[in-house]
């Protein structure tokens, strides 16, 4: 193996864990009442500026589906739905946008 085919493949292997499933950032409900940031290894933190509240939970993510496990409740899930990559639309129409990486 060539020297540049090695490089190649050591850069496909650094950019492989960055790409992920492409959930990353905070994302903000339409009305700016409740952010959602998700962070590395399956951990999102849901926050509200009204009542300030942070709480943090684990989320995993099928095909556009991303699950919400809230960590007090066994078996109770926030399910999302990727509209686009900036788009992510929960249940009774709130619409969560991307606002920041």
């Amino acid at each position: 193996m060539t020297w540049r085919a090695k490089g190649l493949l050591v850069g496909v292997a650094l950019l492989l864990p960055g790409c992920g499933n492409g959930l990353a950032g905070t994302y903000e409900d339409s009305m700016g009442l409740t952010q959602l940031r998700f962070e590395r290894g399956g951990v999102v933190v849901q926050s509200s500026d009204l009542g300030g509240v942070e709480r943090q939970m684990r989320y995993e993510v099928d095909g556009d589906r991303i699950r919400i496990r809230h960590p007090d409740v066994e078996g109770a899930a926030l399910v999302l739905t990727r509209v686009d990559d900036k788009t992510l639309s929960g249940p009774m129409g709130v619409t969560f946008r991307h606002v920041s990486d």
